[in-house]
């Protein structure tokens, strides 16, 4: 495996890999929430942040992003593993890779996730997030990077 920067060569391809991971998992698309992959460049790299990707023999088995939220907060964004390959430490190495780079550029992490994603909310928790609230079925959590 082999995890790389996103280039804009692969947005399309980075776009494909995203909505079939959330359609795998029962999401559908959100025009709205998903917005931010018709152009993941503006959206992340050139706004103070990160979006990696993983791949195995060319193919993208995974993605994760740091978005800056505001002066000294980010957001960790985007983390997805294809399904064929969970369970072999592919998203706590993407996880870890957004987090050195939050560590050296930002004070505090956030993330939101679905509650029906339990392996990666143990991951979070494991990683050293703490979960701040819950609302219907999305569970916010923090990390402090000081």
């Amino acid at each position: 495996m082999i995890i790389k920067v996103f280039s804009p060569l692969l947005n399309s391809s980075v776009k494909k890999f995203v909505v079939s991971v959330l359609a795998s998992e029962g999401f559908a698309y959100d025009i709205e929430k998903d917005l931010d992959l018709d152009n993941i460049s503006a959206n992340y790299l050139e706004d103070g942040g990160i979006f990696y990707v993983a791949f195995t023999k060319g193919r993208i088995i995974g993605t994760c992003a740091v978005k800056k939220r505001s002066e000294g907060k980010c957001e960790v964004k985007r983390l997805y593993v294809h399904k064929d390959f969970r369970r072999l430490g592919i998203g706590s190495e993407l996880l870890g890779k957004a987090l050195q780079f939050a560590s050296e550029h930002y004070n505090t992490v956030t993330l939101k996730t679905n509650t029906s994603l339990g392996p990666a909310i143990t991951l979070y928790l494991k990683t050293g997030f703490s979960v701040q609230k819950e609302e219907k079925e999305v569970i916010y959590l923090t990390m402090d990077m000081r």
